[in-house]
């Protein structure tokens, strides 16, 4: 082997090394039933906040599959498609429960969901996806 090859061979094994780490984290998704939501400690509450408004409160302890948590994603869609997505803030709570909340027009309901982000490692995540409108009988709602 050649000294420019070598060169050439050894930039290469640099270059490789240094992005093996880049890469983006697969997020794996689990769609949230109400059921499913029980045995994860995950609590949806809905108020009437106006005549046309709902708001939507989301309460959980930190333990079990969501000891690793990360945040709470709002994700808004049209059909399949994502519109928007914003890290909701959590509010005051009790050490080691995470309470968030956002409110929104009852007729668009059923666009949105929150996604509670577990993160094992910087290459593991998952994302529990609650459908808003599963969990949210507007009827009872005055």
């Amino acid at each position: 082997m050649n000294a420019k090859t070598f060169v050439a061979a050894f930039i290469a094994a640099i270059f490789l090394a240094s992005t093996a780490n880049l890469g983006f984290a697969l997020e794996e998704i689990e769609i949230v039933t109400p059921a499913r939501a029980k045995e994860l400690g995950l609590e949806i509450r809905a108020h009437a906040a106006g005549p046309d408004v709902v708001r939507v409160e989301l309460e959980f302890e930190v333990k079990g599959e969501l000891q690793n948590y990360s945040r709470v994603a709002l994700e808004i869609h049209d059909a399949e498609k994502l519109i928007s997505t914003s890290t909701l803030r959590e509010e005051p709570a009790k050490p080691g429960r995470i309470i968030v909340g956002f409110a929104a027009d009852r007729a668009t309901l059923n666009k949105f969901t929150l996604k509670v982000v577990t993160q094992d490692s910087p290459r593991s995540r998952a994302g529990h996806v609650l459908r808003i409108h599963e969990f949210v009988d507007l009827t009872k709602l005055r």
